[in-house]
């Protein structure tokens, strides 16, 4: 037969018993109705029958659906036992006696069940069982209870043919269903953007519905609730920056521009560490919002020399349940050096004693023009080539440099 739920009594029942902790019995010896503490006839047979809880008394079940009995207080023991005596129409004994019987105390009513035992002549009419556990099916989460993106999910602590029926709430709302069940030990992945917003951000809870037997209705319990905190993720780093380079080869004055997917929230910040590809030179940088502010989607880290870089970043909200990481994720990158830029004195020595001398510079792999001095005179810009240059006899001093402030440190200050 087809289940069919009924809306109104899941939210009635919900409403008393959902944060309480609950058992879920199923036996064949019947529910309340049947509990007897001396001998009772039941067609060829007699029995006695209960369920206590710890201070002796008999245990009520507050619900029962075909056999499944539903109790807000520990089951501590459960007993039956039952014989018929033997009939003597049959010109004597007709072998039809036995009995049967099952008796269990302080048991575990997380996971538990348990078959009588039974002997005699005749068929036995009813040997004893049941199974029980509790509705605590829900493991809460370790210290750590918070996630951006997904989270995985599980009933755990028995076996057994029951169904859970996932539900969902986020802070202020109430139960949603997610419409997956899952089985004792079986893996349900909360994907956040299947059922919440974007850019929600806060408290989470879930909690399942125990479907015991999925062909009757009537013996649904709700679970405990566990909570977790959804974080916003992480931005994604979507491209770095290329042609990352010094000014000149000695220089420590590369940057790399790092490019992502979002803007930083109101109360979140960038937790950044760069270091060196073996180990050394750890930098670590906290990044606000308002560091951005020029440009919210991206950041320039500036500083650098010329090495191969392992950046780790992850995201920490400021306020509120979520001051803790994000995860950390990684992107390698390089800075490299410019081509080394370097010059050459072209001399044309003086025909004869006392006469001029004539030069020329020759300079390349700089950048933009170029500019020499001589003797620490003015600065002269040129292209590649000066034109030639007189000097008298003696010695000079020549100093060459880019539109970036290289120099060839081979050769500047070059005596002639």
């Amino acid at each position: 037969m087809e289940k069919l739920y009924l809306t109104f009594f899941i939210i009635l029942f919900s409403a008393g018993k959902v944060c309480s902790q609950t058992y879920i019995m199923n036996t064949n010896t019947g529910g309340v109705g049947g509990y007897r503490t001396s001998y009772f006839p039941n067609g060829q047979y007699f029995y006695q029958y209960w369920i206590k809880r710890a201070d002796g008394n008999l245990l009520i079940p507050i619900k029962e659906a075909d056999g499944y009995l539903i109790f807000d207080q520990k089951p501590t023991s459960y007993y039956f036992s039952a014989y018929r005596p033997e009939s003597y129409g049959c010109s004597g004994p007709c072998g039809e006696e036995w009995n049967s019987g099952l008796s269990a105390d302080n048991f575990n009513v997380n996971c538990y069940s348990a078959t009588g035992g039974a002997s005699g002549y005749g068929p036995v009419e009813i040997v004893p069982e049941f199974s029980i556990i509790s509705n605590q099916v829900l493991l809460q989460p370790s210290t750590d209870n918070s996630f951006c993106d997904k989270v995985n999910l599980q009933t755990t602590g028995c076996t057994g043919t029951q169904r859970f029926v996932w539900e969902y709430r986020i802070e202020g709302g109430n139960f949603q269903p997610t419409n997956v069940s899952t089985s004792f030990n079986q893996t349900f992945q909360f994907n956040r953007l299947t059922y919440v917003s974007s850019t929600y951000i806060g408290n989470i809870d879930f909690r399942v519905l125990i479907d015991s037997d999925t062909t009757i209705t009537g013996e649904e319990v709700y679970s405990n609730i566990i909570s977790y905190y959804v974080n916003p993720c992480p931005p994604v780093l979507e491209s770095v920056s290329s042609n990352n380079q010094t000014s000149c080869v000695y220089n420590s004055d590369g940057q790399v521009t790092l490019n992502f997917d979002r803007e930083l929230q109101n109360n979140e910040q960038y937790e950044m560490a760069l270091k060196h590809t073996d180990g050394s030179g750890l930098t670590n940088k906290i990044i606000t919002k308002s560091m951005m502010a020029a440009n919210p989607k991206s950041y320039t880290w500036t500083g650098l020399g010329i090495q191969s870089y392992i950046l780790t970043y992850q995201t920490r909200l400021t306020t509120g349940n979520g001051t803790s990481l994000s995860q950390a994720l990684t992107k390698t990158f390089t800075v490299g050096p410019p081509s080394q830029f370097s010059y050459q004195i072209i001399t044309t020595q003086p025909a004869c004693h006392n006469q001029s001398g004539i030069i020329k510079i020759s300079a390349s792999n700089g950048t933009g023009t170029y500019f020499y001095s001589i003797d620490e005179g003015p600065e002269v810009e040129f292209s590649s080539i000066t034109n030639d240059i007189i000097l008298p006899d003696g010695d000079h001093y020549i100093t060459v440099r880019d539109s970036k402030n290289c120099i060839d440190i081979n050769a500047n200050d070059q005596k002639i």
